[in-house]
Order: C-alpha cells, then sequence, then structure tokens
C-alpha cells in the first residue's frame, strides 16, 4: 500500500476517533465549569455564539462565507460549498479562558475577582452524500451558567449580621445534523439539533453572630433544572461569481422558537448548631418548559478565491419571546453586528510566511438583561492564525479573543475577558479508488 492509502488509514481512525467523543462527550460538555461571570445568572446562561476557532479569529463572521473550508453551523446552507464531493472535513477544538471582574464599592475602592476556564469549543464533521448534497454532525456547548454573588445585612439585636450568598453553575449543549444541498449558486440547508443539559442554582443565608442567634447556622434552598428538547435551523447562500476569481455571497439564517421540556427538583436544606435537616419540598421534580427565543441572521463575504476573504454579519433575537416555566420576564431583543477578515494560506507561495493564513475581527452585540439600570453591551476584537501541517491539507488553528462586558460609571460590573482556541482542522480524501504498488 502507498503512502497515500496509509495516511488515509490514518485520518479514518482520527474520523472514527472523533466520533468515539462525540458520543462520549456530551453530558460533560453540558457540565464543564465555564468563567466565573455575574450576567450568566440570567436565563439558563449566558449564551455561547458558535465559536469554530478560525470563525472566532475572524470576529464571528460565518453567515456570509461560502467558499472551501466555510462550512459551518450558524448558516447550513454552508455544508454543500464548504465540502468538495471526495473528502471528508472535521474539526476538533478547545479553547481556554480567562476574566477580570471590577466593581466599584460605595466608598469609591475598587472590587475585584478573577477566574479561568477550559474545555471542548467544538466538535464537527462535514462530508458528502453527492456532487449536490452535503451532510454535518456537530457538538458544541450553546449556554455556560457560572455565578457567586453575596451580600451583608445587619438583621437586628437578636440574630445579628448575616449574609445572603446566590450560586449557579452548569449549561445546555446542543447537538446538531445537518443537510444542504443546491445546484448552481444557490444553496440551502437546515439543522435539526438536540439540545439538553442541567443548571443548578443556590441560595444559602448565613447567620454569622452566633453569640445572638439561639440556633446559629445557615439554611439553604436548591433548585436543579434538567432541560432537553429540539430546534432547528434553515438557511440560504448566493454565490455570484465576478471577474478574475472573485466572488460575492449573500447568506441568510433563522433559528425556530424553541421549546425545551425541564425537570425541576428544589431541595431545602437547614445547618444549625444543634443539628441538620434536610427536605424535598413540595415542588419537587416540577415539569415544565423553556421557550427559547428565535433568531435571524444575514451576512456577505467578498472573497477573491485561494486569496482572501473579508465580510461581516448581523443577528437578531427575539428574548421578547424568553419564557420559564410559564413565567414571563422583562427581558428585551438583542442584536450583533461581527466583521472580520482573512488572508488565506497558499501552500504553493514562495515565501514561508504565506503559507500560513492570517485573520482578524471585531464584534459589537447588546443583552437581553438590563444590570444596574442600564442595558449591557459588549464589543471584542480577535485574531487568527492558520498553520498548515506538511504533506497535508490540514490545519492547526489558533485563535485569540478579547472582549469587554458591561461599564463601572453605570453601576454594572466590568467584566474583561481573554480566550484562546486551538483547533485541528482536517481535510481527507476518502472517496477515491486506492492504488497498490
Amino acid at each position: 500500500m502507498d503512502r497515500k492509502n496509509g495516511s488515509r488509514v490514518k485520518s479514518r481512525y482520527v474520523f472514527l476517533l472523533g466520533l468515539l467523543l462525540l458520543i462520549l462527550l456530551p453530558e460533560s460538555l453540558s457540565a464543564q465549569g465555564g468563567l466565573l461571570s455575574p450576567y450568566s445568572a440570567f436565563g439558563v446562561g449566558s449564551i455561547q455564539p458558535y465559536m469554530n476557532v478560525r470563525n472566532m479569529g475572524m470576529g464571528g463572521i460565518a453567515v456570509g462565507l461560502s467558499g472551501k473550508g466555510d462550512m459551518n453551523p450558524l448558516n447550513p446552507a454552508t455544508y454543500r460549498t464548504g465540502v468538495d464531493t471526495l473528502s471528508v472535513r472535521f474539526d476538533i477544538g478547545f479553547n481556554l479562558g480567562m476574566n477580570g471582574l471590577r466593581e466599584r464599592r460605595p466608598d469609591g475602592s475598587i472590587a475585584r475577582n478573577q477566574s479561568t476556564s477550559g474545555g471542548l469549543s467544538n466538535l464537527e464533521f462535514y462530508f458528502p452524500v453527492c456532487k449536490w448534497y452535503k451532510m454535518a454532525i456537530y457538538l458544541m456547548p450553546a449556554t455556560d451558567m457560572h455565578y457567586r454573588t453575596s451580600s451583608f445585612t445587619d438583621a437586628g439585636a437578636f440574630i445579628g449580621m448575616t449574609q445572603l450568598t446566590h450560586d449557579g453553575s452548569g449549561g445546555i449543549a446542543k447537538a446538531g445534523w445537518g443537510h444542504s444541498l443546491g445546484w448552481g449558486p444557490v444553496s440551502i440547508g437546515a439543522n435539526l439539533i438536540y439540545e439538553f443539559g442541567t443548571v443548578t442554582e443556590s441560595s444559602t443565608l448565613s447567620f454569622l453572630d452566633d453569640s445572638l442567634a439561639a440556633h446559629a447556622g445557615q439554611s439553604e434552598y436548591y433548585t436543579t433544572t434538567k432541560v432537553n428538547g429540539f430546534a432547528a435551523d434553515v438557511g440560504v447562500t448566493y454565490r455570484a461569481k465576478l471577474k478574475r476569481g472573485h466572488f460575492l455571497t449573500l447568506g441568510g439564517s433563522y433559528t425556530f422558537q424553541s421549546k425545551l421540556y425541564g425537570r425541576r427538583t428544589t431541595m431545602g436544606q437547614g445547618v444549625f448548631t444543634s443539628g441538620t435537616d434536610t427536605a424535598f419540598l413540595p415542588e419537587a421534580a416540577r415539569k415544565g418548559t423553556i421557550v427559547y427565543p428565535s433568531t435571524v441572521r444575514a451576512g456577505f463575504s467578498f472573497e477573491r478565491e485561494g486569496q482572501y476573504v473579508v465580510g461581516a454579519d448581523f443577528s437578531y433575537s427575539f428574548w421578547e419571546q424568553y419564557e420559564e416555566y410559564g413565567q414571563k420576564y422583562n427581558y428585551q431583543n438583542t442584536y450583533a453586528v461581527n466583521v472580520g477578515a482573512e488572508l488565506k494560506n497558499n501552500p504553493q507561495a514562495v515565501s514561508k510566511a504565506r503559507h500560513f493564513a492570517y485573520r482578524i475581527g471585531a464584534f459589537y452585540q447588546t443583552y437581553y438583561a438590563a444590570y444596574g439600570g442600564n442595558n449591557l453591551t459588549s464589543f471584542g476584537l480577535s485574531l487568527g492564525l492558520g498553520i498548515p501541517i506538511r504533506k497535508s491539507r490540514s490545519l492547526i488553528n489558533v485563535g485569540f479573543q478579547y472582549g469587554r462586558i458591561g461599564v463601572m460609571n453605570k453601576g454594572q460590573i466590568a467584566e474583561d475577558y481573554f480566550r484562546i482556541g486551538i483547533s485541528l482542522s482536517s481535510l481527507e480524501t476518502w472517496f477515491v479508488k486506492p492504488k497498490y504498488d
């Protein structure tokens, strides 16, 4: 068997390993801890936008891309043009995040806190069914909750000082099965998505002055909500060929409003000097639903094939639709703007520097919940690099993202975060007859 066939066999082992990860990692993905952030306390956690490491380096643009290797779950129509007829593509990515929180106290001093977190960011497989029909299978986080807040109160002569603490952890992951087909410059696509996860929240009232309280200690209240449900995306792209190898792509996608089915368990516990008492409350294991909002996206890109691409995305989410266990919240609709560019890698270039891909981008977005009486906004910048692997069409992608949420002079907590992502993006030719020596 020649070297090409040996390489193909090795790539299939990697592919099978990826499929095994797809089967074994869902629960750990939905449970992995995130960055400590007070803004993840709303709903079922802060939204984790699709962040393939390549797209992260380009500011998060994805909807209006349609060149080779540009497939992504934010627009399922991209599968058809991103994958050729003879190859399988897969992308496995991981990320490490760090953030710093700053809050101005009433006395003018500044309170600070830091946290770090990491884990799987995406697992994606793309493959052809025929020339005009391609498929995708993927797994990635959808939301993340990880917060802790605390306040102190002097409750009077017979109780003394008390501390009230709120904690939250968990999140939701999603596994998708995508389809894309088309003819000529038009492609359409759809994703069928299964969402699942667990969110745990607790409130703890601690009696700090045991000399004044007859049975000093603390009382705790926990709720654990397990959710699952189905969702769907649809998308379309139009790739117009211009002169001299240039292309203009217009894209759009829509995520339908979805319903997650929950099972919520509530537990109360008291820990005092005289003993401990635990009780499941009457509403234990209560079933309910969480209505998740719809989102519409639009994007465009201008590309010189094999050389560079620049583009922008706009998205709008209808958070007024959000509902949790029959309760409506005063959430507002949100929007986001992403811009980015990539200088594509050229393996045939004389200069070794051109063997690498270079990416840059920026984003701005609003939040569905207010804090400190003011609306929340976020902005950030990103950089990326694609490093070629010798004697293959694969890349090791490295991405860097800096962002900020909130503004201290508006009574909010300013959160600065930094993410580093790394992924293996591999393209392997499978569907050709092997040659033997």
